[in-house]
């Protein structure tokens, strides 16, 4: 039984009992930021313009073409016939606006418990690197050369099972150096790989594995948990880099729950820890009167029960009877790359924008940021992406 004059609890004094609603609950006034992770993608663009000639929407990077060798030699009478120059190769980076913003209002500022402006102009900083990274990383994923983990031969056969070894890397390093691709550091190309593809890059075993040479050399990194540099290249680990579920089908799960909220897009509301707990957003989901290539867009877990909303309207009642759930594979992209994969142009650099306050009893406030600017693969012969599963993407 409660204390009667200094317990909490849900009564019509607001949580409060006894005292005449003297004890009150209590917070921290300091509020924490959601975790993060550090923007890295944009460094990756280390080509910009350098002479460009105007203000544009569009900027056109232009390279040379090398003449083709010539090996024949030469008469000592005749005068050799001049060759002519080829067009220059061109690249085009399209300029776009970005930008984000929120409004702060006066009340707010008086009612918060915590100090707002600090919190916001923080919250905005990390939203404008946040999304510009972002935007980065959909131009460098998109490189046409590509290394496929495993038996893996495209995207969509890409297993669990087909994780990323020593060769996938070896194998992108040397089809950088046949390209004749340009180092970023030193005699080693960049490497941005996931947390969850580096596990078992570092979990291979044998001598050609990553391991050995750090055991007998160097294991003091295997203490930290860094990766390094490793077969002519140097790697950064982070969880930007770009992941789907766009691989093969698993093993199917099947469950008969009792299917209500069938509604609309089309939602199913099951008990918690239906399909082995492992349903998640992009599996696919079949059944009784379930559309064709229909996939979870949505979890939501409440107190007992779990709602998956699911993306292709139904084409009748959802029967009650067996659903099956199949979970695609999560396909990890890891980026290889050396000098100039990548290329910006800015009009604007982003930055923060503290806006003007134009309402008549000035009340909103208004904060955001804002750019201009574009960014294109450069050389495609100095980038690799490898799509790899891993080992852990489900646990």
């Amino acid at each position: 039984m409660p204390n009667a004059y200094t317990s909490t609890g849900s009564t019509s004094l607001g949580g409060t009992v006894g005292g005449a609603g003297l004890v009150q609950k209590a917070y921290d006034r300091l509020l924490e930021f959601a975790l993060r992770a550090e923007p890295l993608i944009r460094s990756v663009a280390d080509k910009t313009p350098a002479q460009q000639s105007i203000p544009g929407s569009t900027v056109v990077l232009q390279k040379y073409v090398d003449l083709t060798a010539a090996t024949s030699t030469l008469s000592e009478t005749v005068d050799p016939d001049a060759v002519a120059l080829s067009t220059p190769d061109q690249v085009t980076i399209t300029l776009n606006e970005y930008g984000n913003s929120v409004l702060v209002t006066r009340a707010l500022e008086l009612f918060s418990l915590a100090d707002v402006d600090p919190a916001v102009s923080n919250v905005i900083a990390f939203n404008l690197a946040d999304s510009i990274d972002k935007v980065a990383m959909e131009t460098l994923r998109g490189g046409t050369n590509v290394i496929y983990g495993g038996s893996a031969t495209s995207t969509g056969t890409v297993a669990a099972a087909s994780t990323l070894d020593s060769a996938d890397i070896r194998k992108a390093v040397a089809k950088l150096r046949s390209n004749k691709a340009a180092y970023r550091k030193g005699s080693m190309y960049w490497v941005g790989i996931h947390p969850e593809v580096s596990h078992d890059l570092r979990a291979e075993t044998g001598a050609a594995g990553w391991r050995d040479p750090h055991n007998y050399q160097s294991n003091e990194n295997i203490w930290a948990g860094e990766i390094g540099a490793y077969e002519g290249a140097y790697f950064v680990e982070s969880p930007r880099l770009y992941s789907s579920k766009s691989g093969a089908d698993q093993t199917a799960l099947s469950t008969s729950p009792a299917v209500s909220g069938v509604s609309g897009e089309f939602t199913i509301v099951v008990a918690n820890g239906a399909f082995g707990g492992r349903a998640e957003v992009g599996d696919k989901i079949s059944g009784t009167n379930v559309g064709t290539a229909a996939k979870i867009t949505a979890i939501s877990v409440g107190a007992t029960n779990t709602t998956l909303t699911v993306s292709v309207a139904n084409s009748g009642t959802v029967g009650t009877a067996t659903l099956t759930v199949t979970p695609v594979t999560r396909v990890f992209n890891t980026i290889v790359a050396g000098k100039q994969a990548m290329a910006q142009a800015v009009a604007e650099e982003p930055h923060v924008v503290i806006g003007n306050v134009t309402d008549k009893l000035m009340r909103f406030r208004p904060m955001g940021w804002y750019g201009v600017l574009g960014f294109a693969r450069y050389r495609e012969e100095a980038l690799y992406r490898l799509e790899t599963g891993s080992s852990i993407a489900a646990l």
